[in-house]
């Protein structure tokens, strides 16, 4: 998959910053955090190299890689038509600081670079839960539909409005599923394609009907492009099928080590998403633990994989790792104790709280921003009593803590903490307290962007009936609108504030004009236009749709175009579909703006681009009019659209994950569409 994914993972990114000409990929995706982008100077000496920014081979992936590059030459020049090889060095030194015209109303300044505390490293592995665009979609229709039908997603498709963007089951079963089916058939076919349709095809649902096919081309010693291997193991975690025939061929490539490693991570994490909770599937886990592996990745899969099954009966055993440092006579790494404790965080068990407290006072810097991120995953399961009582030990623990990063992954757990929906009066309250002074305290551009986050996620209220208080909301969003209406410092991290101001949610006048403001302004940085962008569709004040739909129209910036389609799909807003699909059947348009149109049209899930997109497609067809590329990358955006799931499979992975530790194999997973 060498060619393919320069163009398309730069058509990939909506939040995450790429400052230099070609962005990262893997299996089809983009990097939700800027590789290479990181000075030499700002990376702790253990922490694992970024991928270069063209490791390879990739295949086409799982759903929208929704980011914006922050800063820099972002979507300004369309990426080569071709493949580009190798990839830019880090670039020398530390952050550059901003000048010339920086406190103007976001006039572009030379763009900083960036380090790993940047907000948008945690923002685009963890935004889908927050933007949950299909859940959005669904309640619009159904609102609209009460009247004639009580399915908004029936299989029958007249009983779906002439105008949603939901595809019925029907439409997906006759339409998508021969189409994909037919082009993983040819094995002739690029690879990219190939793998990007199974992918697809896997989250098109169908059961067990697909099994056997992906058995053929996922065993070991199937001649398969490796790639292509790779894309069907995954993709049978993606099923979501609790299936004996399933789990015992994904535990025998975990067992088989003369099974590329990357295939056997991607097996052991294909069964932590099926969540099989198998004697059978903890065993062979675990033999990957035993210190005969080649390669870190193995381990660290097997670890995050228990810890996405979600058993409790684990936690002795977890916490037995951790407190021994090994397992068995091997010897754990701060790395490993560092998915240990990220097991223990994702299983959720309040049990877990005294080991995950006593990492707080360790000097492993991996495992203490593990047991940071654990802290708001854990106390939202634990008594109100133990909840207030860490309230307390918080802003303690917060002024003591050297390593920025794991201060800022406090800082967001106190936002999930208070956040939580039963949170209680106290609770809440002592959670606003400090968030507010980490606000008030906190670096300007790398500390302050995470308590804004904190403090939107604090005032979330989401799709729940529960009603955060009103007082709380605008105190938040007082503090929160002052900052960014300055456009005082760095344009980056007041993005963070727009997206904050879009989890409060409240339709506030002042706010609302603010945020529209930054976005009708054609000299504002575009990441922050970007941003306020998707702060109005979170907030979804129908006064915004103008300012929208003319960025949108807007060809000179792939991302921000892409932005702007998910703010109005989280609108609902019909005519912004037109305009893309308009454009999809442009036959003027260049391969790079059909390929940002697709991604667009795949966030929002609009059956109206099923026809324009299997013309691209091609699937009759071995060598098509359109480019590898572009055929590509509309696998992937079918895929996303037929995807009837709120969330991505592979978000369980993602959200709360420890990205400052980190392996390639689970790099290559994160970046899958």
């Amino acid at each position: 998959m060498k060619k393919l994914l320069f163009l398309l993972a730069a058509l990939s990114m909506l939040w995450v910053y790429q400052a230099q000409h070609n962005p990262a990929s893997a299996h089809g995706g983009q990097y939700r955090g800027p590789a290479g982008e990181v000075p030499p100077g700002s990376r702790d000496p253990k922490d694992p190299q970024p991928p270069p920014e063209n490791p390879g081979s990739s295949t086409p992936g799982e759903g929208p890689g929704t980011g914006t590059p922050p800063g820099g030459v972002g979507g300004e020049t369309p990426p080569p038509e071709g493949p580009r090889p190798g990839g830019a060095a880090p670039p020398p030194g530390g952050p550059q600081p901003t000048a010339g015209t920086a406190t103007e109303r976001g006039r572009v300044a030379p763009p900083q670079q960036m380090s790993y505390e940047n907000w948008l490293f945690w923002w685009n592995y963890n935004k889908d839960e927050f933007l949950n665009l299909k859940a959005a979609i669904k309640a619009m229709e159904r609102k609209e539909s009460t009247k004639t039908s009580a399915h908004a997603f029936g299989r029958a498709g007249s009983r779906n409005r002439n105008e949603t963007q939901a595809p019925t089951e029907k439409e997906i079963e006759e339409k998508i599923v021969p189409a994909l089916q037919k082009i993983i058939s040819f094995k002739d076919i690029h690879p990219d394609i190939r793998g990007g349709a199974i992918i697809a095809l896997s989250r098109c649902g169908g059961g067990l009907a697909y099994v056997k096919d992906f058995f053929d081309v996922a065993k070991h010693g199937s001649g398969e492009d490796r790639l292509v291997q790779e894309s069907a193991i995954l993709a049978l975690g993606i099923l979501q099928i609790k299936n004996p025939e399933i789990r015992d061929f994904l535990i025998g490539l975990v067992d088989n080590r003369s099974v590329q490693p990357r295939a056997r991570c991607f097996a052991a994490l294909s069964l932590g998403l099926l969540k099989d909770n198998s004697p059978e599937t903890f065993a062979a886990l675990e033999r990957c633990l035993d210190g005969r592996e080649s390669t870190p990745d193995v381990p660290v899969c097997a670890l995050l994989s228990i810890g996405l099954i979600g058993d409790a009966k684990k936690v002795p055993d977890l916490i037995s790792w951790y407190e021994s440092g090994a397992y068995g006579r091997n010897k754990f790494g701060d790395l490993e104790k560092a998915y240990v404790i990220a097991a223990l965080g994702k299983i959720e068990d309040p049990s877990a709280l005294k080991t995950i407290d006593s990492v707080l006072r360790k000097k492993d810097n991996l495992t203490r921003r593990s047991a940071f991120i654990a802290l708001g995953q854990i106390l939202p399961k634990a008594p109100a009593d133990v909840q207030l009582e860490y309230m307390k030990k918080f802003p303690a623990l917060l002024k003591g803590e050297g390593d920025t990063t794991a201060k800022n992954f406090g800082v967001i757990s106190v936002g999930r903490i208070g956040g939580q929906d039963n949170a209680t009066d106290p609770v809440r309250k002592a959670a606003l307290a400090i968030l507010l002074d980490q606000f008030d305290k906190g670096s300007k551009t790398l500390e302050r962007p995470y308590a804004a986050l904190a403090l939107g996620i604090l005032a979330f209220q989401g799709d729940t009936e529960s009603t955060k208080p009103a007082d709380l909301k605008y105190q938040v969003m007082d503090v929160l609108r002052k900052d960014l209406e300055s456009m005082k410092g760095d344009k980056t991290a007041l993005g963070a504030n727009a997206i904050a101001l879009g989890l409060v949610g409240e339709k506030d006048a002042q706010t609302v004009k603010l945020l529209t403001s930054i976005l009708a302004d054609r000299g504002v940085e575009k990441k922050l236009r970007g941003n306020a962008a998707v702060a109005l569709g979170l907030i979804g004040d129908n006064a915004a749709r103008d300012a929208i739909l003319t960025a949108l129209e807007e060809r000179q910036d792939r991302d921000l175009r892409v932005e702007t389609a998910v703010a109005a799909g989280l609108l609902g807003d019909s005519k912004a579909v037109e305009k893309l699909v308009e454009i999809l059947t442009d036959p003027k348009a260049s391969q790079f703006v059909l390929g940002s149109v697709a991604l667009a049209l795949g966030q929002i899930g609009d059956r109206r681009a099923f026809d324009p997109m299997l013309k691209i497609l091609e699937p009759e067809k071995v060598g098509g009019v359109y480019p590898d590329l572009t055929r590509a990358l509309v696998a992937v955006s079918l895929g996303q659209i037929s995807d009837r799931s709120d969330y991505r499979v592979l978000y369980r992975i993602s959200k709360d994950i420890n990205y400052r530790a980190s392996v390639p194999a689970l790099d290559e997973i994160l970046t899958i569409l």
